[in-house]
């Protein structure tokens, strides 16, 4: 018995455990808890950009060289001797000026063949004369015992013109001899410098050796290599054969010395005569006038032969191009263009020129437009971004009304009989709790960020709004929860007559898009039973930051919901309720943070059909968050404004037959 106990046990005993765990799992699955399900947060990455602004630009040309003399020479000792004497000058680097006396040779050979010179030159001289007088005897006695011809041998010509030779030879000798005195002495040619000096006291130097190597001081050059390609830039003086000099573009060197830069100013004055042919470079010809004057800055150094410098030569001219970073350029000729929707778009630019800090863009562009400067990993045509760093000034330009922005599509009614599915606006953003406000509000689609909410005011197609569009497709009874992002209670249902789980009463139900109604028809069949004629409701404003900006001490979305509800409820005419269930126009909004930079975007959306009346995006700063608040409830109220106007059949500032609402929210 006891073992018939123990198998019954073996085998009763697993079921009996099977059985139990089966039961506990089928406790917990049916007691489970919500879930809860969020829809992701897409964060467009931020980008720093760049303001287009077309600008005339003068092309510059970077070049290098080193700097020579325009004259340089060797002074050779034109006599043989030894030097008896030397300029304290004559030393390498010293200064001289014309005509200053550098070397003295021993000058006394010289001296005494200048004495033996004018002895000769004597003798020769007195031979003349006697040649002369017997000359004249020679011609009277012909003329008395003659007859006939004489021969110039009887008359002593060919006498005479040799001493006159011999004159003339002496003559000679003795000016050679005075300049091989004066020789003796060698004197500076010009204003110069000496670079190198071959002799000194007591050398013997002969006829024809090189006593040194001097410069002059008017003039420094500088050789610049040029590329090809960089030729198109500049207005050389090209040198025509017949043709007078051409312009000679200015050009500024600038040479490191002592550890200080400094600058000397220059011409281009020629190019040189051929073309290298191992580097395909024109070389062109700096020239810098006085280069060892004082300037007006005594710390700066006289440009001195050798010294490597780096010139920039002025160009063209470039007339309404645009100047932007080097970073701006993708590839060859591709920029990323931020839109006014804050989307990418690929745009196929005319790159002028480019440099290693800048790229010169001459067609593509417009003024104003916003370049992307900073790297992104695999850019799309059309993704949606947002300004990181942006100037204040620069986001209040772009926030600022413009005559040409386009209004939205009128909404699309739905067929007879039908209601839409999702009566009042939905929540801008698709942040935490997006989904909560209303009973049977569809969840945000993940596709729509915050700043598109600004986005669908500017689109020029019929139809329509694509939010609206994804709204109407996924609509449906959205898990209801409290708000674990800010506690915030749910907010109130929606209007009953706005339920799909509701019987659609024929008498409120929406006409078809094409019916005819009556004047003061349609307004009065679209409202939802119950509610007030101008009842409006505020709904909290999402904060959709990614959460790792600097945490502040106040709740942005409570302080920017206040503010508007305040500013709405003091508007006559309207009255501001709690929820939305019997408001026939719903304000919402979202709040995008990064660092200090704060963007609002926010719209006013008709409740009975859950068309965007209007939509503005508001930029500012954390430090100046109640100009911010002001701005925005200043633009919301304008906004109501319009709605009631068009409601009651008129619009301010337009024409009698402008009774459409306002949909371009102040700012777009």
């Amino acid at each position: 018995m006891k073992n018939l106990f123990l198998r019954a046990l073996q085998v009763l005993l697993p079921l009996i455990i099977l059985a139990v765990a089966g039961f506990g799992a089928l406790t917990m699955w049916w007691n489970r808890p919500p879930v809860e399900t969020l829809a992701p947060v897409v964060i467009p990455p931020g980008v720093r950009v760049h303001e287009v602004a077309l600008v005339d630009t003068s092309l510059t040309v970077q070049s290098q060289g080193t700097v020579r003399p325009r004259t340089e020479s060797q002074l050779v000792s034109e006599i043989d001797g030894r030097v008896i004497w030397v300029a304290p000058s004559f030393v390498e680097g010293g200064f001289f000026e014309a005509d200053d006396v550098l070397v003295r040779i021993d000058p006394f050979d010289y001296e005494q063949q200048l004495v033996s010179a004018r002895s000769q030159l004597a003798q020769a001289r007195l031979r003349l004369a006697e040649e002369e007088a017997e000359a004249e005897v020679a011609q009277r006695e012909w003329e008395t015992l003659g007859r006939g011809d004489p021969r110039e041998l009887a008359l002593r010509k060919p006498q005479l013109d040799d001493a006159r030779a011999a004159v003339a030879a002496a003559e000679a000798g003795v000016e050679r001899a005075v300049r091989d005195l004066q020789r003796a002495e060698i004197v500076a040619p010009y204003a110069g410098r000496v670079r190198a000096k071959n002799v000194d006291i007591g050398q013997y130097v002969r006829r024809g050796d090189s006593a040194a190597t001097v410069y002059a001081v008017d003039f420094a050059e500088i050789r610049l290599p040029l590329p090809d390609d960089e030729l198109a830039y500049l207005n050389l003086p090209l040198s025509y054969r017949g043709v007078e000099q051409q312009s000679q573009p200015a050009v500024t060197l600038r040479a490191t010395f002592a550890g200080k830069t400094h600058a000397w100013g220059g011409r281009i004055v020629r190019t040189e005569s051929e073309i290298d042919s191992v580097s395909r470079m024109v070389h062109a010809v700096a020239e810098v006038a006085d280069p060892y004057a004082q300037g007006a800055n005594p710390d700066r150094p006289p440009l001195a032969v050798g010294m490597y410098v780096e010139a920039e030569i002025d160009g063209r001219t470039a007339r309404n191009v645009a100047v932007l970073p080097r970073e701006a350029l993708r590839g060859r000729d591709e920029m990323l263009v931020v839109t006014p929707d804050d989307r990418l778009e690929f745009r196929t630019v005319a790159v002028l020129r480019t440099s290693a800090e800048s790229a010169i863009v001459e067609a593509g562009l417009l003024a104003g437009e916003l370049v992307v400067i900073s790297p992104l990993d695999a850019p799309t045509d059309g993704m949606l971004v947002q300004l990181a760093d942006a100037d204040p000034e620069l986001l209040a330009r772009r926030n600022q009304p413009t005559a040409g922005r386009r209004s939205p599509p009128d909404p699309v009614m739905p067929p007879a009989g039908e209601v839409p599915a999702v009566a009042a606006a939905p929540p801008i953003g698709n942040g935490p709790g997006a989904g909560e406000r209303g009973a049977t509000a569809a969840p945000v689609p993940e596709a729509i960020a915050p700043a598109e909410a600004a986005d669908q005011t500017t689109d020029g197609a019929s139809g329509p709004p694509p939010w609206l569009e994804a709204l109407l497709e996924e609509a449906g009874p959205a898990p209801t929860g409290n708000r674990s992002a800010r506690n915030e209670p749910a907010t109130a249902p929606l209007p009953e007559a706005a339920s799909a789980n509701r019987p659609v009463d024929p008498e409120v139900a929406p006409a078809p898009a094409d019916a005819p109604a009556a004047p003061g028809e349609r307004a009065s069949r679209r409202q939802p039973p119950g509610a007030a004629l101008n009842a409006l409701s505020v709904l909290p404003f999402d904060d959709l930051s990614s959460g790792t900006e600097t945490a502040l001490d106040i709740d942005l979305g409570d302080v920017i919901t206040e503010a508007v509800t305040a500013r709405l409820a003091a508007l006559p005419g309207v009255g501001v309720v709690a929820g939305g269930g019997d408001a026939i126009w719903v304000v919402g909004g979202g709040i995008q943070r990064m660092g200090s930079l704060l963007r609002v975007t926010a719209r006013l959306t008709d409740a009975r059909d859950g068309s965007v009346i209007s939509a503005v995006k508001i930029d500012g700063t954390v430090e100046n968050l109640a100009d911010l608040q002001e701005r925005l409830a200043a633009a919301m109220t304008d906004s109501v404004r319009d709605a009631l106007a068009s409601q009651a059949g008129r619009t301010p500032g337009r024409g009698a037959d402008a009774a459409a609402p306002r949909r371009d929210g102040g700012q777009a």
